[in-house]
């Protein structure tokens, strides 16, 4: 009786791990063949492959560019985000939800509606056409991802392991290394996710302030999907799903070290 109530449970799991599979793997399976796929013919080839090998110089800088400003928004917007974050946390009051709307205002609106007025701003500081003008309008659009994560992280920190530290004369800034730090780790690497991925995925922000001069992956990708060459398009969409997923992985195994070396991780 036992056993079969116990298969009984584990049916539905099966079914959901299995959709879960299907959901994600067919597509992966879609793009697979399209790379390997002729255009207008159905034989095989690896034409996509020898094109982008061919043409690799091109294709990894712009990779390299995708993934520079990708992390590039990581740390700027951890930086920005951790003094308010901290300060979200601790706060108390009706007016701090107003705050912390505002403050959450860039996740919420369509990224359209304010690009137009960053493009007018940027170009009157010299910042069109340039990757630093890239990396800011991406890091504005984003920080609000890692601001709630570190929120997160902020209210689950007992201010008490702070106030024990300043009491053994530790500065403001050894205290966060060696304190808080540790405890910000997993929200900052959530919300860093995030922040690459909105970064490191976008194309309207980066073709309207880049000017199509910044290099971009997805200023790579979009030309071949416009026009219908879905197998170098299929290639193309390969690499972009795959370089985020070994980062993920590696990532959370890095994170998993440390905090195992912490004592913080099972």
């Amino acid at each position: 009786m036992c056993e079969r109530s116990a298969r009984a449970s584990r049916r539905p799991d099966v079914v959901r791990l299995a959709l879960i599979i299907a959901l994600f793997g067919l597509p992966v399976i879609m793009l697979l063949t399209s790379s390997l796929s002729a255009r207008g013919a159905a034989t095989l080839t690896l034409r996509a492959w020898r094109y982008l090998f061919a043409e690799r110089r091109t294709f990894l800088t712009a990779l390299a560019s995708s993934l520079g400003y990708g992390f590039s928004a990581m740390v700027v917007a951890f930086a920005s985000s951790v003094l308010p974050a901290k300060a979200l946390a601790r706060a108390h009051g009706s007016r701090i939800a107003v705050v912390e709307a505002i403050l959450l205002a860039p996740a919420l609106l369509p990224s359209i509606t304010f690009a137009i007025g960053v493009h007018q701003l940027f170009i009157r500081a010299g910042l069109v056409d340039t990757w630093i003008g890239v990396l800011l309008v991406l890091s504005f659009v984003s920080y609000p991802y890692m601001l709630r994560a570190l929120i997160a992280s902020y209210e689950s920190i007992d201010p008490a392991y702070e106030q024990c530290a300043r009491n053994l004369g530790a500065g403001a800034l050894r205290t966060f290394v060696r304190v808080e730090l540790p405890f910000l780790l997993p929200g900052a690497v959530a919300g860093g996710s995030v922040v690459f991925l909105v970064a490191f995925s976008d194309y309207f922000l980066v073709f309207l302030i880049g000017g199509g001069i910044v290099p971009a992956f997805t200023s790579y990708l979009v030309p071949f999907i416009r026009s219908a060459d879905y197998s170098i398009a299929g290639a193309l969409s390969l690499v972009f799903l795959l370089v985020p997923v070994v980062l993920f992985v590696l990532q959370d195994r890095a994170l998993t070290v440390l905090l195992r070396r912490r004592g913080m991780a099972v």
